[in-house]
Order: structure tokens, then sequence, then C-alpha cells
């Protein structure tokens, strides 16, 4: 364990240069896949603060500079860290280093007010399984914002949500030495939720606790894709580099509700694994590529500063539906599919939560239209969790998360979209 700690140490310590060094090591795929969540990410946090400051305003926030330690539990969500691995035991301890560099609000805009004065910034992260020599030790990059439940004079409950980048993960293929692992890729995205409260212990330094859940998943682009979920609890200390600054309260002006209209298209990439028996009679695992375009159109009702609610339509093309293989000289190649096979209609309801220009997003849709097929068990409903960014000139972009059951990633969404807004109601007065 000890050797453990130094190693995580020293990972963190260079975790910039680790990732420069490395980049060969990934395929042009991977590579654009990593970069366009890294600049997801990089959009939410810059334009969540410097899209309404000014130089000025950035020199008088109050920075800080956090960080914890996690030791905590591998969840026993599949066959593999449950003990179905080379070293015949389940996954269970693991512990984590993270830093972080925050930005504290004062409330000189109203949506800071609003959440009530969270920190935001960016994060770096590193986690070890003591004793594993299959999944690697796992480095992130992110972007978070803090937000209280409740403050109170010297402490506050908050919730954090963490969106990001993960690397370094050992590479597998999809089945392999008889076993399949939870991860096949090098790099992953790396999401975070906790609840956690802090301590004011005096004019800069804050003690810090908490409890939070991690996952690691590479939404299918590449298999394996089974992710990885842990939960721990969070200690550690908060340092600010100003002294606590007032809080800007004011009255708030009455919301005008609004209506909008928003379009967008949606590219995926995922990967579809076929299991076979080869020439020499042995069982292989191979996965292939297959595209999905997603045509969105949707009405929301903006009800308060913090909250839209509506609904809306996908129409998609999803060339995993159904996927088949044919064989020839005893290797699988792809079936020969008929486009209206793949095509799909869903509909959904939807939920954003408005923080300045940024929504996120949770839409559980269900499919109205879907083909026969043979070839694979087929969910009927479908989940949609994501972050959008409203630039100006009505331009809307973002990034989902598709799943099904409520627990398994399906595919990455990367979206790009047109809207409309409007304030007039037709109700009669």
């Amino acid at each position: 364990m000890f050797a453990c700690n130094i190693y995580s140490a020293h990972r963190f310590a260079q975790i910039f240069n680790f990732a420069q060094t490395h980049r060969h090591m990934l395929s042009e795929k991977s590579r654009s896949y990593k970069s366009f969540l890294l600049l997801c990410l990089l959009l939410f946090n810059f334009h969540l603060f410097a899209g309404d400051t000014t130089k000025t305003d950035v020199q008088r926030y109050t920075k800080t500079i956090h960080f914890y330690y996690q030791p905590g539990m591998v969840i026993p969500t599949h066959a593999f860290v449950k003990g179905d691995n080379p070293q015949n035991k389940p996954y269970g301890f693991f512990h984590s280093f993270t830093a972080q560099y925050g930005i504290q609000s004062d409330g000189k805009k109203l949506w800071q007010q609003l959440y009530g004065y969270p920190v935001w910034g960016f994060g770096a992260y590193s986690a070890c399984f003591p004793g594993d020599h299959e999944l690697g030790h796992p480095l992130a990059v992110y972007a978070y914002i803090n937000a209280p439940f409740k403050r109170w004079k010297k402490w506050s409950i908050n919730y954090e949500v963490d969106f990001g980048i993960s690397f370094n993960w050992k590479r597998h293929d999809l089945r392999e030495n008889g076993y399949y692992y939870p991860i096949g890729s090098f790099a992953t995205v790396f999401f975070d939720f906790g609840i956690n409260s802090v301590v004011q212990l005096s004019k800069r330094l804050n003690l810090y606790f908490g409890l939070n859940f991690t996952h690691f998943s590479n939404g299918s682009v590449k298999l394996p894709n089974l992710g990885v979920n842990m939960l721990a609890p969070r200690v550690g200390v908060n340092y600010l580099f100003n002294d606590r600054q007032a809080y800007i309260s004011r009255a708030k002006p009455t919301y005008e509700k609004e209506w909008e209209w928003l379009i967008t298209l949606s590219p995926s990439l995922k990967q579809v694994g076929f299991t076979y028996v080869d020439n020499n009679s042995d069982t292989v695992a191979t996965a292939f590529n297959y595209g999905v375009y997603t045509v969105s159109t949707g009405v929301n009702r903006q009800v308060s500063y913090k909250i839209k609610i509506g609904g809306g339509l996908d129409l998609s093309y999803n060339g995993a539906y159904g996927a088949d293989t044919t064989m020839k000289n005893g290797k699988p190649e792809k079936a020969t599919a008929i486009f209206g096979d793949k095509f799909l209609i869903g509909v959904f309801p939807s939920f954003e939560l408005v923080i300045n220009q940024i929504s996120i997003l949770a839409q559980p849709g269900f499919y109205i239209y879907l083909p026969e097929t043979e070839s694979m068990d087929v969910p009927t409903t479908y989940q949609r969790v994501g972050i959008k960014y409203y630039f100006p000139g009505n331009i809307v972009a973002g990034v989902n998360v598709r799943a099904y059951n409520f627990s398994q990633a399906d595919f990455i969404e990367f979206n790009v979209g047109y809207t409309l807004k409007w304030k007039k109601s037709y109700r009669s007065r």
C-alpha cells in the first residue's frame, strides 16, 4: 500500500507531462475522442466564468486550492471486479488523490446568487488499486462546480459535479486470455458526483469531508466497456489565496417564462462485439465500428431561472442496431444492412438545470418505432444525460451519454444545433 501511495503521488505530480509524453500511444480516433471531450470540459469551465466577467472581475474573485484523499471501494457491478479475473479475487479497496484550483463566486451575477455562490474550476485526479496489475493507474483532468444545498455562517452542505477525461488505463482486447475486461481503451470519460460539507477553520483555511461516486466509461467507442464504478469518502483541506469576500445579495426580479424550440444533429461512434469459433476451434472475440446519427427536435418551457421542462423527438440511423456478421475464410465480416432496418424513432420528456449559459440535461426516452431484429436483445427505452452550452447567434453545442437500463452506457453523442426562444404565451388571458 505504501508503494502504491508513492506511485500515485509521483504520477499525480507528473500528470500533464505524462499525457503529453504518451500521446503517440493513442490511435487517431482515440486522440480525436479525447481532444473533443477535453475541449467540451474546457468550454464548460471557461464560459461559465469568463463568459460573463471582465478582466477586473476575474482579478477580484477569491482563488482557492484544494487537496483531497479518498479511500474507498470498487462497486461490484460485473464479473471481472467480482473476481472473474487473472488474479481470481474481487476488487475491493482503492484510494485516490485529488487537487483542484477553484474560483469562489460572490454574487456579482444573479446566477451565482441563485446557486448559493458556488465554487468552480479545474481538477486533477489519480487513483490506485493496490496489488492490481490489470487495470492500470487512472489519471484524470476535469472541470467541476461545487454549490451548497444550505449555507450557514461557518459551514455548508454542498453537492459537487465533476466531468472530464481520464487516461492511463491498460489497453485490453474484447476477450483476452478468457476474460472480459471492464475497460479496453487508454482513455475514458470521467464523471464524479459527491455530497460534502465545508467547515471554516480560519480566515483562509477550510476543512472538507464528503462522500463521492466516481464512474469511468468510454461510451462503447472501444470495447470492452463494462466500466468501473467506485464509492469513497473524501477528506481534505481548502486554502483561500485571498481574504473571504462578502457575498452580494440583491432582490431577485420576477422571472419571465419563455419557450424554446431547438433542433440538433448528433453524430456518434459505437463498437459492437461478436464471439466466434476460429479454424483452430478457439473461441475468439472481435469488434466492429458503427456510425450512429441522430436528429433531435424539441420544445422546452423555462419556468424559472434554473429549470426547463419539455419534450422532443429523436430520428436516428443506428448502424449498430441489429448488427450481424457473415463468415469469410473463417473470419467474421460486417453483414450487409438495409437502411430502413437501422432507422429508429424515439420520444422523450426533458428536464434541464440551467447554470448561466450552460444546461445540464436528463431525458428518459422510449422508442415508438423499432424495426424487428433477431440478432440482439433490444431495450425499448433509453436515457440521455449531458451538458450543452448556448453560444451567441442561437447556436448550441454539447456532449451527451446515451444509456439503457439506467446503468449501461450505449454511446456518446457530440451535438450541435440551432435554437429559437420567445416569451409570448398563447393561452387565453
